[in-house]
Formats: C-alpha cells, sequence, structure tokens
C-alpha cells in the first residue's frame, strides 16, 4: 500500500466584526480547495491532500497520435496509436510491437475477462483481437464507416460505430447491429452495473441500452459530442461533453451555427471551439442511476476528453493543455500537468495516463511527493499576514514545508510577489508583503509514516482604511425629513408654513426624496444635511457635523458621535450670512487605537432668519408695493382687501427672481384696508397694510 500523508483543510474566513481584531482562513473541504492547482497531490472527498507518486515515462512513441490504452491488472500496458494504426505491449518499462493494421488509427483497446485484448480502427473499420496479447489478427470488418469503443457486457463484446450511429455485438457470424443510435456516431461506451451507456457525437446525447430493444436518451447535452464516459459508485455516471466530431482529417462541413472540431488529431487541439450555448469548451455532466443528469462542472478553456474513476473521485484529462484535473464533491482542483498537449487516456483510476503531442505513456511510481497552491485567498483589503499554523500530526522534519505569496489582484501573475522561503509546517509565519490576496503552497514528501494534518490556518488582520465619503448633499431651506409624519394637531397647509416653525406636509413632493431619508416636510429656520458614507474595512462609523461662517476661519461643532446619515439644523442659532459645513466620518469605534477618518465640505449656503420689507405707497390710480430682502430672493408676494382670499402678484418686470421687486396694484374706490404679503425662499414672511380713503 503506497505510504500517504494527508492534508485537512476548509476556507473560512472567521471574519470578526471590526477589521481591528485578527481573522483567519481555514481550508479543509473539496469545496474551499477549489480552484487550487497542484503537481502530485489529490483532494479527497474528506478535503484532505495526499501526495501521490510522480508520472514517470515509461514509454514514447513517434505516431503523432495515440488514442487508445488498456492495462492489464498485471500492469501490462497496451497502447494504441495512428498515422499509421500500430498497437504496442508495455511491461517492465519495455515496448514491444503487438501489430500494425492497414487503418488510419487504432480508436479503442479492451481487454476482456479472459485476458484477450481486443482492438478498434478507423478508416477502414476493423475489429482485432490478441488472445495472447502478443499477435493481433481480424476479428471482423465492416464496409462502410468506423468503429471507436468498446465494451464487454452482458458476456460480450458490444462495439460503438458510426456513420450512421449503432451498436453492434460479435456474434458467430461478426459483427451485427443490435441498437440503431439517432446520431452520425456511437461515440464512447461505459458498463454500469445493468446498463450499458452510449455517448454520441453529432447530436451530443447520453442514452442507455439494457441489451435489448432500442437505446433511450439520458441527457441531450448542448455540446455536439460526448467523448468519454467513466461508472462511479453508486450507479452515477459522469460524462465530458464537448464540441466535437470524431471523424478523420479536417472537420466536415457544416451547417450555419454548428461548431465542430475532430478530435482524433492532434493538431485539432490547436482551435477552440465556441459552442451554440456558449464560450465554454467542455462540461462534465454527472448522470444519476434514476437517469436525471445535471452539469458537475463547466471549464472555461480545457477540452476534457477522458474520464476516469479513482480513489480521490473523478480524474479528468484534458487538452488545449495537458493536464490532470479531478472532481470531488463538485469540486474541481488541478491534479497534475504533463508536457503534452492533450491527456487522451487515463486509466486505472488515474494511475496510468497516454499523451499526445508528443504521445508518451506514462504512469505513477516512486516515491510520493507533491505540492498543492491554494486558491488565492481574498481577504477583502489589504491586509498583513500573521502565523499559518497546522493543527494534527505533522510528517517528519522536511516531509511539509509552506511558501507564501501575496498580490492586490485576484490572479497571481508577475504583479505578485516572489514566493518566501519554504518554511518547516510547524512553524511558517507568512512571510509575504501586505496586500489584499494570499497564497500558500504546501509541498508534501513524506519520509516516515503516514502523517496527517487535520488544518492550515493562516491569520491576516487587514489594514485599516480610511472612510469613503461618497455624497454630502445641502438641501433646500426649511426642508426636514421625518420617518413618520408630525403630530396631526400641529399640520397646516404648505401655503401657510407660519412663522413659530409649526410642521407642514408637502405631499407630492414627498415622493421624490430617497427612502433613507423619510418624507418631506417644511419647518422655518431649519437646514438639512444628508450624506452617503462606507468603510472599505467594514467598519462602523461615526460623524461629525460642523459649521463655519464666510470669513471666518473657526469651525464650530454643531453635533458629534452621529449613527445617522441625516441632520436637521436649526439656523436660528445662527447670525444671518454665508456658511458652510464640515462632514467628518471615523472609524474610531472599531480602532480606538488607530482611528482612520475622511472629512467633506458642503457648498455655501444662505442663513437667512430675517423676514423681507414690505412698503406701500399710493402713486395716482394704484398702489406700488415694494419688498426687499438682504440676503434672499423673493418667492410669494400676495395682496388682500378687508380681509377677504389672498391674491398672487406679479411684479413689474414680470419675473420674480430677485431680493428687490416693485408691485402695483389697482386703487379700489370707497374705504377698504389693503395688505401685502411677502415670502423669501428660507419662508420668512412679512405683511404691510394701508387703508384706503375714497
Amino acid at each position: 500500500m503506497r505510504p500517504t500523508v494527508a492534508v485537512v483543510f476548509s476556507l473560512v474566513a472567521l471574519a470578526s466584526a471590526h477589521a481591528s481584531q485578527t481573522r483567519h482562513f481555514v481550508l479543509d473541504t473539496p469545496h474551499a480547495l477549489a480552484g487550487a492547482t497542484g503537481r502530485g497531490v489529490a483532494v479527497f472527498p474528506d478535503g484532505s491532500l495526499r501526495p501521490l507518486p510522480p508520472l514517470v515515462q515509461v514509454a514514447a512513441f513517434d505516431e503523432p497520435l495515440g488514442l487508445a490504452l488498456a492495462v492489464a491488472p498485471d500492469g501490462t500496458a497496451f497502447v494504441g496509436t495512428g498515422h499509421p494504426a500500430r498497437v504496442y505491449r508495455v511491461r517492465d518499462g519495455r515496448k514491444e510491437l503487438v501489430g500494425e493494421v492497414k487503418a488510419d488509427q487504432v480508436t479503442a483497446l479492451l481487454l476482456d475477462p479472459s485476458g484477450t485484448l481486443w482492438a478498434t480502427t478507423a478508416a477502414p473499420a476493423l475489429l482485432l483481437r490478441a488472445p495472447n496479447g502478443r499477435t493481433l489478427e481480424q476479428a471482423a470488418a465492416l464496409p462502410d464507416g468506423n468503429l471507436w469503443d468498446l465494451a464487454w457486457y452482458k458476456g460480450a463484446l458490444v462495439v460503438a460505430a458510426g456513420n450512421p450511429g449503432r451498436l453492434m455485438r460479435l456474434g458467430p457470424n461478426g459483427l451485427e447491429t443490435v441498437a440503431t443510435i439517432p446520431d452520425r456516431h456511437a461515440r464512447c461506451l461505459a458498463v454500469n452495473g445493468d446498463l450499458l451507456l452510449v455517448g454520441t457525437s453529432g447530436k451530443g446525447l447520453v442514452m442507455r441500452w439494457t441489451g435489448d430493444g432500442a437505446a433511450g436518451v439520458v441527457y441531450d447535452s448542448g455540446f455536439t459530442e460526448i467523448a468519454a464516459l467513466a461508472p462511479a459508485p453508486g450507479g452515477v455516471t459522469y460524462a465530458a461533453a464537448l464540441t466535437g466530431d470524431p471523424t478523420l482529417g479536417k472537420p466536415p462541413a457544416k451547417s450555419e451555427g454548428e461548431a465542430t472540431v475532430t478530435v482524433s488529431a492532434s493538431e485539432s487541439a490547436s482551435a477552440t471551439p465556441a459552442t451554440a450555448k456558449g464560450s465554454a469548451t467542455s462540461e462534465i455532466v454527472r448522470i444519476l442511476p434514476e437517469g436525471a443528469a445535471t452539469t458537475a462542472y463547466r471549464f472555461t478553456k480545457p477540452i476534457a476528453d477522458t474520464l476516469a474513476w479513482g480513489p480521490m473521485g473523478l480524474v479528468i484529462g484534458t487538452g488545449l493543455e495537458g493536464e490532470l484535473w479531478e472532481l470531488v464533491d463538485g469540486s474541481v482542483a488541478q491534479l497534475d500537468s504533463v508536457s503534452a498537449s492533450q491527456v487522451v487516456r487515463v486509466a486505472a483510476g488515474g494511475d496510468w495516463v497516454l499523451t499526445q503531442g508528443p504521445v508518451r505513456l506514462l504512469h505513477r511510481s516512486g516515491k510520493p511527493h507533491g505540492t498543492l497552491a491554494s486558491p488565492p485567498l481574498d481577504a477583502g483589503q489589504p491586509a498583513q499576514w500573521g502565523d499559518a499554523s497546522l493543527v494534527g500530526e505533522l510528517p517528519p522534519t522536511g516531509g511539509c514545508t509552506l511558501r507564501f505569496r501575496s498580490g492586490t489582484i485576484a490572479t497571481p501573475d508577475d504583479t505578485w510577489s516572489a514566493w518566501s522561503a519554504p518554511a518547516p509546517c510547524a512553524a511558517a509565519p507568512a512571510s509575504a508583503p501586505p496586500a489584499r490576496y494570499l497564497q500558500w503552497e504546501v509541498d508534501l514528501q513524506p519520509t516516515g509514516p503516514a502523517s496527517r494534518v487535520g488544518q492550515v490556518v493562516v491569520a491576516y488582520r487587514q489594514i485599516n482604511l480610511p472612510p469613503e465619503i461618497t455624497e454630502f448633499a445641502v438641501h433646500e431651506p426649511g426642508a426636514v425629513f421625518l420617518k413618520g409624519p408630525p403630530p396631526s394637531d400641529r399640520i397646516v397647509e404648505v401655503q401657510h408654513p407660519d412663522l413659530s416653525g409649526i410642521f407642514t406636509t408637502l405631499d407630492d413632493e414627498a415622493r421624490d426624496v430617497p427612502d433613507r431619508l423619510g418624507k418631506k416636510y417644511y419647518r422655518v429656520g431649519y437646514q438639512s444635511l444628508s450624506w452617503k458614507a462606507g468603510d472599505p474595512n467594514g467598519d462602523p462609523l461615526r460623524f461629525t457635523v460642523e459649521v463655519q461662517q464666510a470669513g471666518n476661519p473657526t469651525w464650530w461643532k454643531v453635533r458629534d458621535n452621529l449613527e445617522a446619515t441625516a441632520i436637521g439644523i436649526d439656523t436660528q442659532a445662527l447670525a444671518d450670512g454665508m456658511y458652510r459645513f464640515r462632514l467628518t466620518a471615523t472609524d474610531a469605534p472599531a480602532n480606538p487605537e488607530a482611528p482612520a477618518t475622511a472629512s467633506a465640505l458642503s457648498s455655501w449656503v444662505i442663513v437667512d432668519n430675517t423676514p423681507p420689507t414690505v412698503t406701500i405707497a399710493r402713486s395716482g390710480d394704484a398702489w406700488i408695493a415694494t419688498v426687499d430682502d438682504a440676503l434672499s430672493p423673493i418667492t410669494l408676494v400676495e395682496w388682500n382687501r378687508d380681509a377677504d382670499r389672498w391674491h398672487a402678484l406679479a411684479p413689474e418686470n414680470g419675473l420674480l427672481d430677485r431680493r428687490h421687486e416693485t408691485f402695483r396694484i389697482p386703487l379700489e374706490r370707497g374705504s377698504h384696508v389693503l395688505a401685502v404679503r411677502a415670502v423669501d425662499d428660507h419662508h420668512n414672511r412679512a405683511t404691510a397694510a394701508v387703508e384706503e380713503k375714497p
């Protein structure tokens, strides 16, 4: 049994309430390790990491295509190639030719329960066998089409064929069609319990066949090809769906909107196809025993070509770059990378790997040793890093080391810091520059018995950043905002706000006020301010409001330690004139030892608590009313006779917009009392009256 060392992680930011407190990154689940990249380290369903023996080359091949792989229980491997089509036997590092076939390529290899080796070819479609694994002979041939895959199902050899798509079984009279497939090619096969699953090319279907009758559709992929199938425990089957077509040479002509790619030639991996349903190149589908299918993972660049179920979960071989991935509990992490353009086949749970570009056969052997880099860990804001601690039974000295790097963007690149020097896992300070993102890499090389590490915990603390004030607004004079209405017995019509500052409603305009402020009312002598502010660290903020008069350098405090983001100020305590306000935000409640602050200035505003002056003088057959205000424009002038209803007056220049206005009121014969009322834009008002005589 292979020696292992288990390392358990889980990504949890143990966030405190405030940035001033220390937080921790903890990794111990497959989900937390999603996006991790490694070489020779497997993630197991319990979240543990175990180093694997390295992938060692056991054979290299001169042919440009390597497409088929079968491994016997005793470790003998068989490889099928293309251009030319040959079958090789590899044992104990020695490679020998089993046979060469007059065909374009060997497409599949299978060892049946008796140990007989079976092979299929394309162009032409041949079925071959080697009873002793050393001499290849023809067992059957088709006059047209190609053979793509093999399965031993219910005591017989079943072959996937196309074009047209069909399932064929080897009988006494050769290959006979046992089920038609409603697609161009039956591309791949997998036996799971009593079912034979079939992946197709052209429409990208997953079908299942019970051994009699027609095959039923289980899954209709948005891609054009099911490239591989892998049975898993519990009757679950995984499928690799991609955009492709298993034909020779260049892709055939296709209808508008249909995307294809040749999967049987190494040069085809240079193009990244797009599907009609998006830009992803391949996806992994999980098919339940009941037939329900869901997308387990979708790749945005790698093309998943081959699958195998192993002790750690699903092993996935990909191109455009030769990589091994693993899917554990719906989370994907990179298991290994190889110096090749494509991983074509994996066998024995991922222990055997066939690559293409170049064609090489790799096998895991030797002393376990691997590295795994965590996904970038996001501190939310620039942070200082503390110590990394491991919980559990550590491997012997030198068997486990950690190193770190940090950066300001989520994806590590040249802007990130260099990796720190490796430190023993027992005492590894996260020696990386302050930044928002951190990544650690663990190196596992056990020298003794299997060990277990329960957790890797990295402490960090966000650097305290100053608050951000994004808006500081001064509202119109007299406007106040309330979450609920004032007492009903204190409400009068808006046309008549009185001098004592009693509330009046303004229902129509209230709809235009942001909900966060409340409903708008008016109160004479008040000035309302509101603001928007936030803290990059998520700290609670407190606010101070100050006021300054034009020409005076002194700031007077209005209110401090405010939690609200709006305030109504009684400006009747100020002398008339020009003023501005200063808002200061602080995160002192969360950072009492070193608070950060930010300030913003308002625009200049007028404080005007003095009513205008109204004079009335007779001029011929009319009265001339003159209204003057020291600071504010006049907004309303009205008149009445003998306490009748008020009538609005228009100024002589036609536009009510100045601090000095004159008005003409026709004279009326008889004895009357004429009154004129004026209001400025701060709601200050004055009234004057004269007696009209005959």
